[in-house]
């Protein structure tokens, strides 16, 4: 028994056709049936049965099969670790963020990344959500990061979802909503809302997720995280920010996470984004295998 073997299981058991299997494989219909027949003899067990012209995994094919997902899947992990501590010296990784995974989750992930591959060179490219779409589909990185309330609806993309990112009202601990144990919509909409720009996806999610409709008079784009965080602070709005962007204000005591007395569900997903029609190269996925396990 011999990995191709079982990848050939994997491939049969998923498109319960040998002919289909062969095609994919390069090799004749006979090969498949041949290594199908080998590792049955292996395991002394059927493990494949005709269902009206269809290959359907019998029970004990039905047991195996996770056995042999997990045997290839460590296989090419340790693949990937082989040739990248053989090959990705003198290297460089260059991706896409949007402001939160660029500013907040990244920077220690590469910072890990750089210890193990000290010879390699990590770019983290930090812009807008819309400009990462953008760059992603237009080839410009080969890969990008994310935090979006619903995944990208973009039919050139594809992507994987990585870990939850929530969101928090917060406010000056001298504007008065602090000093209330929660606030309502009513409350909220009456101040002003510092976004970073005028594309921000928070003001659509508000608006669907909670009817939270802010006066356009009452939002103001000022460019930046870091710009939203430091208008609040000196009490010019409120802000709705990822909790990892605010811990160091919270830290300090000079910012106040406003609890809604109203239910809504304020959490985005990070999303890892690639062009459907560029696959990854081998640094690269060696890179976004390590942020996944990390993370």
């Amino acid at each position: 028994m011999n990995l191709e073997t079982l990848e050939t299981f994997l491939k049969v058991a998923g498109n319960h056709s040998f002919t289909q299997t062969a095609s994919e494989m390069f090799c004749s219909q006979a090969a498949v049936s041949i290594r199908m027949k080998s590792l049955e003899k292996h395991f002394e067990t059927i493990l494949f049965e005709r269902d009206n012209n269809r290959i359907r995994l019998t029970k004990e094919g039905k047991l195996l099969l996770p056995y042999v997902e997990t045997v290839l899947e460590t296989m090419r992990g340790a693949e990937k670790e082989i040739y990248a501590s053989q090959n990705l010296k003198n290297k460089e990784i260059r991706f896409a963020c949007s402001g939160t995974p660029g500013t907040y989750i990244f920077p220690p992930i590469i910072h890990a990344f750089s210890a193990k591959y000290p010879s390699v060179t990590v770019v983290n490219h930090v812009e807008y959500t819309q400009n990462v779409f953008e760059d992603i589909e237009a080839k410009v990185f080969p890969l990008g990061f994310v935090s979006q309330p619903f995944p990208p609806q973009r039919e050139s993309l594809m992507y994987e979802e990585l870990m939850d990112d929530p969101l928090v009202f917060f406010a000056s601990v001298e504007n008065p909503l602090s000093r209330k144990d929660e606030v309502t919509l009513e409350d909220l909409v009456g101040e002003t809302l510092m976004t970073t720009n005028h594309r921000s996806s928070i003001v659509k999610y508000l608006e669907s997720a909670g009817s939270l409709n802010f006066p356009k008079r009452n939002i103001q784009a000022i460019g930046n995280i870091e710009a939203v965080k430091k208008c609040v602070v000196d009490n010019q709005g409120i802000g709705i920010l990822s909790v990892l962007a605010i811990e160091t204000e919270r830290k300090y005591g000079v910012i106040k996470e406003l609890k809604l007395k109203d239910p809504i569900n304020l959490t985005r997903k990070i999303y890892a984004l690639y062009h459907k029609d560029q696959p990854l190269s081998l640094p690269d996925e060696v890179f976004l295998d390590f942020v996944k396990n990390y993370i």
